[in-house]
């Protein structure tokens, strides 16, 4: 109260002698800030329960994880049994060569066996093919033989070419048996008939079976192209 019975305002706000409190507001920026940053992150989580991926539970998460060891383990083994795998090829590969390079070889020394022999063959054929008549091929030698008292008749033929350098020959040969029965009669009967292919020389073995009781003594070969009629060249020879 001052002198003349009244108050008098203070003129300057604030006064250091000023007794009331001032009050204090957040300013907008802040709280406009604050507003924002809850929206957005408001928005985010309506986002991705709406949009985003599903979250996993608990459960689902062990699963996968457990489901994720397995694959691991499983991709282990596999990668086990794949060098497994690998390390047995190898020695089977090996092996294989081992042994090829052993057949090779093998195959060497037959070949060096082979040698002698084939000259040996190729000069038994030059000295057969000078005796023989080509008409186009010959009859190098034929044997027969009936075990008496027996149907059964074993034969070896062997054909030849003239040289080794002629085309396959396709024809037949056919022979017939002179001989005679049980009762004396005597008869002939052409019971082997042999188609063929002859390259150079060709053996022709077998046994055919002869009329019964019948007994050859004499064999006749024929020879024709394989669609012949008419014989190219024969020989006779006799049954043992």
């Amino acid at each position: 109260m001052g002198i003349f019975g009244r108050s008098r305002n203070q003129v300057f706000r604030p006064s250091p002698y000023d007794n009331k409190r001032r009050t204090r507001r957040l300013p907008r920026w802040f709280i406009l800030l604050t507003m924002g940053i809850v929206f957005g992150a408001g928005g985010v989580l309506i986002l991705q329960a709406s949009y985003g991926p599903k979250r996993l539970t608990i459960q689902e998460s062990q699963k996968l994880t457990d489901d994720l060891a397995a694959l691991t383990l499983e991709k282990q083994q596999l990668q086990s049994s794949l060098s497994e795998a690998e390390r047995t090829l190898n020695t089977e590969r090996e092996q294989a060569k081992q042994q090829i390079a052993k057949l090779e070889s093998d195959l060497q020394k037959l070949n060096a066996r082979l040698k002698p022999l084939n000259d040996e063959v190729s000069l038994f054929t030059n000295v057969l093919a000078s005796n023989i008549k080509f008409d186009p091929i010959g009859i190098a030698a034929a044997t027969f033989q009936q075990v008496k008292g027996q149907d059964t008749l074993k034969y070896h033929i062997l054909l030849l070419q003239e040289n080794d350098k002629k085309p396959t020959y396709a024809g037949r040969i056919e022979v017939t048996f002179e001989g005679r029965y049980p009762n004396g009669r005597a008869g002939a009967v052409t019971a082997l008939v042999l188609p063929f292919n002859l390259d150079y020389y060709e053996h022709m073995v077998g046994q055919v079976d002869m009329p019964k009781g019948f007994t050859a003594s004499r064999a006749t070969l024929r020879v024709y192209r394989a669609d012949g009629q008419k014989a190219l060249t024969y020989r006779t020879y006799s049954v043992q």
